[in-house]
């Protein structure tokens, strides 16, 4: 197989196209499915900055461990963690990596808006409030976007690599604030948080009294007890909604900002290609920064010429059927290097002035820093 090279670079781009386009961002979200590399892209791309010069912090909500290895930490959770920059890092530059625990940051928000450790034990306690905390998969979307306000909020670093979950969807990323205010500002939690709709006479009257159908209904599907914590969970977070539709209306004002980029790491697949395409017209319909889209694992280019069979079976221990396997192995090198070279060029075209940038396929998996700083020379071209 040839030697894998940097991949060509876009004309009018420059070497390091995509570090300055970097230098003037301070959050950098990184999108993408699942299974394309986007954790490990996030990290290099964090790490090469930071090698730069400048104070980052990546951002994962990522269970699977994968970006605290890469880094050489022992595990990663909810406080920035500092990372041991490789040598020749420039002055002033560090590194830190967390990953998102949306209950520890849920508990953090409540300490932070409730003023008396009475009451914050009490929402602590409440059964209600321990299912929604414990709840990854509810609780990611808020809890992240509330973490992005609180680092950004804090001024310690210079950017924030966000590593963000994988979607389907790309617009469920963009609209997640909006639907979060939804639900924040709708009838139903307008409802719950109205005086009279506690669990007293006054909130039962309001349901037909405790033997009322609605009551009758409810305690069967969910037990009356629950039905009682489910109204003092909502009465208690009360002030705690206020705080969370405020740091969300900024992080929506943050995603419009020319200062936060998107990036989208993508596969040289049709499927993977397309989707990347539909991100950039969502984001250039509402104005966003599209910084680029970083194709991984392209098939590195075939070389100009390649060994005939008759040349191959000339070759002491190559015999005719193992010169023709070879011979065929190296024709669909080059017919799949042939199409995710037109994939490329198509995203290209296809995205305007946004970066398209390829990083082959690796002889070695990503898993430490060394790993992260052989990704460097292609982010960089």
């Amino acid at each position: 197989m040839s030697a894998t090279k940097p991949p060509r670079r876009r004309q009018g781009d420059g070497t390091r196209a995509l570090s300055k386009r970097l230098h003037r961002l301070d959050v950098l979200l990184v999108c993408g499915s699942g299974g394309v590399g986007k954790t490990s892209i996030a990290a290099a791309l964090a790490l090469d900055e930071a090698m730069n010069g400048r104070r980052v912090c990546v951002l994962t909500i990522d269970p699977a461990r994968r970006l605290a290895q890469a880094m050489g930490l022992d595990a990663l959770d909810d406080r920035e963690r500092e990372v041991t920059l490789p040598p020749g890092a420039a002055p002033g530059g560090s590194l830190h990596g967390l990953m998102l625990d949306p209950k520890t940051a849920l508990d953090r928000l409540v300490a932070e808006t409730v003023t008396t450790t009475e009451e914050q034990e009490r929402i602590y306690a409440n059964r209600v409030y321990q299912q929604v905390a414990s709840s990854s998969a509810g609780m990611q979307e808020y809890m992240a976007l509330a973490r992005l306000f609180e680092l950004d909020r804090g001024g310690r670093f210079d950017l924030i690599v966000v590593d963000t979950p994988p979607a389907a969807h790309a617009r469920e990323l963009l609209d997640s604030p909006q639907r979060i205010l939804r639900f924040l500002e709708g009838r139903s939690l307008r409802w719950f948080l109205k005086p009279g709709a506690r669990m007293g006479r006054v909130g039962l009257r309001a349901i037909g009294g405790s033997n009322g159908p609605i009551l009758g209904i409810l305690s069967k599907v969910t037990g009356a007890e629950m039905i009682r914590d489910t109204t003092e969970f909502f009465e208690a977070m009360q002030g705690i909604f206020g705080s969370i539709s405020d740091r969300i209306r900024v992080v929506e004002r943050m995603f419009a900002s020319p200062s936060t980029g998107f990036l989208s790491v993508t596969s040289p697949e049709r499927e993977s290609v397309d989707q990347a395409v539909t991100f950039w017209e969502l984001l250039e319909e509402r104005q966003y920064c599209y910084v680029g889209t970083v194709v991984n694992r392209v098939e590195p280019e075939a070389p100009p010429s390649m060994a005939t069979p008759d040349e191959l079976t000339g070759i002491d221990g190559i015999d005719e059927s193992l010169a023709a396997r070879i011979s065929a192995a190296q024709q669909d090198h080059a017919a799949l290097a042939g199409r995710d070279r037109s994939r490329l060029d198509e995203l290209a075209e296809a995205t305007g002035s946004a970066l398209t940038i390829s990083v082959p396929r690796l002889a070695r998996v990503v898993n430490d820093l060394d790993g992260l700083r052989a990704l460097a020379p292609y982010l960089a071209e």
